[in-house]
């Protein structure tokens, strides 16, 4: 055999399985997932600022758009040197395993306060006192608990906060800030606004406090640097359109509704008491309680996809942390909507416990900063160092802009002792988690690279080029007997497509599953070359991932130049066929027509492996006969 040949033909089926998904994502797309945080940040920040500093709050909120804007800079520099993926779990594995491990549980904490604090101010906003006994009807805390609780179950379907709903939520936070600005805004008496803006009159020690206590208007920006994998080319041009679309908006409107606030003739403690929904109450006063009214049901809606997006992201962290062996495996087990469950059931369980302990939006908020704050420094910090970054007109900003959010972490962690003891325990939690992984992972020992090895052995060229059969397994091969007959008898090799149904948040589509690293699709491809070489039909191993087994199978079997597809019948119910279709009729639908799709009944199924069983003994006595 032709050496040189066979090794163009084993790189040609390495390339077709590592070949890259498009890249969907424009840039409002993108603008609404960060939007969606920090859009809606303002429905508490603008309370939390008047609670901290009351009149002189006006400076607390443009310094913390001056902050925004720095942080923007830097997450564009950031999306440039990383355009497959910037978040700072993806980065920070460049330099170190450990310190992307920390980042990606900062997040953890970051997104679990999220989810806690938005449904809990949902509540506030739709009208519920400020602070009940939990155990009250009216308490904002206990609604919050059965609200998580319930997008617990539904994101067990599926991430239900696509692009496409997140750029809708960030058109209705536009909407509701238009109205408030621009209705409140005439009505300012802007002669009396020298006199009201108070001074900080308690020294600069007091000021950076309180501008620590709302630097969570910070979170979000993550979102926009794991996106970049997906985002459409050029992907720098992508990332700043989105991130300063939304930068500018942030700041501006935030400094407005800041005067709006400051400007209104009532007593600081009743300003005061409406921290947990200032935009509503701003409406009320300026607009009337129409306003308050729309203001509150669109507010509050959206700060619930706020906590569903948290959720999702949750998820997708342990998924990913797993499929790295930084967790434990178990979290990678996926439900059959491609659903990795028992992170889902972990992300709906760990909010709803914080919110056991507190449910109160100012304390809530005490916790929010520290593990956004630590991921963003830890990012924009190794920026900073990152020889793309070149000049250092950009070097030495990046730099200060990372020691300024360290120096903001460090206060936040002596300042807010409970925030300490909060990501302390995360901290905790996951590192002990993943000490425990390593162990398990060096006792067990390396793996065999499965489809190197079946490359070598037995796909030459001359199979790879030729005539193929594809089957369709999600680890059972029950339909292997059926299907190796099949190619055996018509003279075909036999392509096993494994697709590992994954289900994520489309903003962590960073490096994939391989067929060397997931263990159920190590022992499907194991059992079905065993078959194989006893048949002696040879067995491609093709694998792929993706939230679209359909697809990604039609895909394939397109690639590989498959002449049929096979698959198993369907034992799933009417509420998944209800919710994903009939994979069949999407398959079909997705398959050019000369490529047809037949399917295999269990009685089939069965009649093939008895006829394989029973073969091997006639096969045994007939060499032993005399």
């Amino acid at each position: 055999m032709d050496t040189s040949a066979s090794d163009r033909g084993r790189s040609v089926a390495l390339s077709l399985l590592a070949s890259e998904r498009p890249r969907n994502v424009g840039w409002r797309q993108a603008a609404g997932l960060l939007f969606g945080d920090w859009g809606t940040s303002r429905l508490y920040v603008l309370g939390l600022a008047f609670f901290y500093a009351q009149r002189s709050s006006l400076y607390l909120m443009m310094a913390m758009s001056g902050l925004i804007l720095a942080v923007a800079w830097a997450y564009s520099n950031i999306c440039r040197i990383y355009p497959d993926g910037g978040g700072v779990y993806t980065a920070a594995k460049h330099r170190s395993r450990i310190l992307a491990v920390i980042g990606a549980l900062l997040l953890f904490a970051d997104y679990t306060v999220t989810a806690s604090l938005s449904v809990a101010d949902a509540f506030r906003y739709f009208g519920l006192p400020e602070s009940t006994h939990l155990l009250s009807i009216y308490s904002p805390g206990l609604w919050a608990i059965i609200t998580i609780a319930v997008i617990g179950v539904f994101n067990l379907m599926g991430p239900k906060h696509t692009g496409a709903f997140a750029l809708a939520a960030a058109v209705g936070m536009v909407v509701i800030t238009l109205l408030v600005t621009f209705g409140s805004l005439p009505k300012v008496t802007w002669h009396e606004l020298p006199h009201m803006v108070g001074r900080p009159h308690q020294g600069l020690g007091r000021f950076w406090l309180d501008f620590v206590s709302i630097v969570l208007a910070l979170s979000g920006v993550e979102a926009i640097a794991n996106l970049t994998g997906v985002m459409k080319r050029p992907t720098t041009k992508t990332a700043n359109r989105a991130i300063w679309t939304v930068a500018f908006e942030v700041a501006i409107f935030n400094i407005l509704l800041a005067v709006c606030m400051v400007a209104i003739h009532a007593p600081d403690a009743e300003l005061s008491s409406h921290k947990d929904d200032m935009m509503a109450f701003l409406s009320l006063y300026y607009l009337g309680p129409w306003a308050k009214l729309l203001v509150g049901l669109i507010g509050g809606v959206l700060l619930m996809s706020a906590g569903n997006t948290a959720l999702t992201d949750m998820i997708s962290i342990q998924y990913l942390m797993a499929r790295d062996s930084e967790l434990p495996s178990v979290l990678q087990s996926l439900n059959r909507f491609g659903v990795p469950w028992i992170p889902a059931v972990i992300a709906a369980a760990v909010p709803c416990l914080v919110l056991l302990v507190e449910h109160d939006v100012e304390k809530l908020a005490a916790l929010y900063a520290i593990g956004v704050v630590g991921a963003v420094a830890i990012n924009v910090t190794l920026c900073a160092i990152h020889p793309r970054l070149r000049r250092l007109k950009r070097k030495l900003p990046m730099l200060a802009l990372g020691v300024l959010l360290l120096v903001i972490w460090v206060t936040i962690a002596y300042v807010k002792r409970d925030a300490l003891i909060f990501v302390s325990i995360v901290m905790a939690v996951g590192l002990g988690a993943r000490a425990l992984t390593k162990l398990v992972t060096a006792r067990r020992g390396p793996r065999p690279s499965l489809l190197r090895q079946a490359i070598m052995e037995q796909l030459t060229p001359e199979v790879l080029a030729g005539p193929k059969i594809m089957v369709g397994t999600y680890g059972s091969h029950a339909l292997g007997a059926t299907a190796l007959a099949d190619a055996k008898r018509s003279n075909h090799s036999l392509a096993v497509c494994f697709i590992r149904h994954v289900n994520l948040s489309y903003k962590y589509d960073g490096r994939q599953f391989t067929i060397d690293t997931d263990p159920v699709a190590l022992r499907a491809f194991s059992r079905f070359l065993e078959m194989g070489h006893k048949m002696g039909v040879p067995v491609v191993p093709i694998y792929d991932s993706g939230p679209d087994a359909a697809e990604l199978m039609a895909e394939n079997a397109a690639v590989w130049g498959c002449d049929k597809v096979l698959i198993g019948t369907s034992r799933r119910g009417a509420l998944y066929h209800l919710i994903r279709g009939h994979f069949q009729q999407r398959l079909e639908a997705l398959l050019p027509p000369e490529i047809p799709v037949e399917v295999v009944s269990p009685e089939d199924q069965g009649s093939a492996l008895d006829a394989q069983q029973n073969a091997a003994p006639a096969k045994r006595a007939k060499t032993k006969a005399p």
